[in-house]
Parts: structure tokens; sequence; C-alpha cells
């Protein structure tokens, strides 16, 4: 299994990536921004999409739209700490599989993420 994940912060994308690969098995590439991240769903294989919201050029949402109008067939986990309601909202209008904040225990965050993209990669969700 492999998973995209896609951050405007380097940091914690190295963060992600540690954790899911060291701690779940969750062999990951990151990148920066939703259009990199665009560029390699082109080119790779991904089995999971784990994105930011907030990232400057293209957002969350509208990263998740343009996955699904070029009906590319990848379950999209946002993970973020913006919880504002209308994001929520806008992400499972447009197809999202989960919605995971990051807010609290890095531990506990990485281990529910670590459920939610088994559970996405198992389910067949995309």
């Amino acid at each position: 299994m492999k998973v995209l994940l896609v951050d405007d912060d380097p940091l914690f994308l190295e963060l992600s990536k540690t954790f899911l690969e060291l701690f779940h098995n969750i062999k990951s590439d990151t990148v920066n921004s939703a259009q990199e991240a665009l560029e390699r769903l082109e080119n790779e294989s991904y089995d999971v999409v784990v994105s930011d919201y907030d990232m400057p050029i293209m957002d969350g949402i509208t990263f998740l739209k343009t996955i699904r109008d070029r009906s590319i067939d990848i379950p999209f986990i946002m993970f973020t700490g913006v919880s504002k309601e209308d994001v929520i909202h806008k992400a499972i209008e447009n197809g999202v599989n989960s919605f995971i904040q990051k807010i609290g225990d890095p531990k506990a965050q990485y281990s529910e993420l670590s459920k939610k993209i088994w559970q996405a990669v198992n389910s067949g969700a995309g």
C-alpha cells in the first residue's frame, strides 16, 4: 500500500511520513502542494490521498474537487487543523472519504489516520 501525503508544511509532512511508516507500516510519498500532487497522481499509483485543507494556491477542497472532476478514483482523507463546519460540509459534499483533525496527541492522531487509511483501502472506497 502507498499513500500520497499533501501538506504545505514540510516538517509536518516528515512527521506524518515517519509515524505512518515506522509505527503503522504504511509507505508514503510526500508533496507540498496540491498541484504537485496532481502531477504525481497522473504518473504514479497510490492507494489513498491524505491532504491538508489550508494550503496556498489550491486548498484541500479545490484539490478534492479537481481529483473528482478528473475521475481519479482514489480514496481521499482530509487531515487538517481546520475545524470549521462549512469546510467539513464542503469536503463531504465533494466526496471526501474521511475527515481527521490535527489536534491533540500525535500518537492518537496517527493511529486514527492509520485506521482510516486501512478502512479506505479495504473497503475499496474512492
